[in-house]
């Protein structure tokens, strides 16, 4: 076990949802399915994972409801569909919608933003969720690492809180009215020595 990590357990199942903009980003997510298939993630991808002739719409349900957590891959295309409900990712977002409205306080679902030109990053479904920016320069291995990290539950962790530095120590006795007056006295008395 090392980082809370148990090396030996199953891998994490990740269903990516994306739109299909044009081949150069649909490269693109092939490319981070193969990057989180290399770094202990089984990711789910139709691109992988469909044959000719499969179930578009079964694959869709049951891949969205079985993974433990969901990259929704955002472009100003993807807002789009997903705000009018069209095509997959229309169908897409009434399941994630349907999931979302039954464990509100859920983290499942990760967005990540690639090239959103637009000032509108997530839809509207998502609208409240923190999300990972995977966009031009922020493409990068620190970005990537972090996506990793909350995958396989790697965060870091909280320091401890510390002790109370105006607490007094166990066992200290307690001040008498007699001498808590006199200490009041002396701090008003240098306070006035200051003016």
């Amino acid at each position: 076990m090392q980082n809370g990590i148990n090396e030996v357990s199953k891998p994490p199942k990740v269903y990516i949802s994306y739109s299909h903009d044009d081949s150069s980003h649909k490269k693109w997510v092939k490319d981070l399915a193969t990057y989180l298939r290399g770094n202990g993630i089984d990711a789910i991808l139709d691109q992988l994972d469909l044959a000719l002739g499969s179930d578009l719409v079964k694959f869709m349900e049951h891949e969205l409801s079985k993974s433990e957590r969901v990259l929704v891959v955002l472009t100003d295309n993807y807002i789009k569909k997903a705000d009018s409900g069209e095509g997959g990712v229309g169908y897409e977002k009434t399941i994630i919608t349907a999931e979302l409205f039954a464990g509100q306080d859920t983290n499942k679902f990760i967005p990540v933003v690639r090239n959103v030109i637009g000032n509108k990053k997530l839809p509207i479904f998502l609208g409240s969720r923190l999300y990972i920016d995977l966009s031009g320069a922020n493409d990068c291995e620190g970005q990537r690492k972090k996506l990793l990290k909350e995958i396989h539950k790697a965060r870091e962790s909280k320091p401890p809180i510390g002790v109370n530095p105006f607490a007094e120590p166990a066992g200290a006795k307690e001040d008498t009215l007699v001498e808590k007056e006199h200490k009041t006295e002396i701090g008003r008395a240098s306070c006035r020595e200051r003016v």
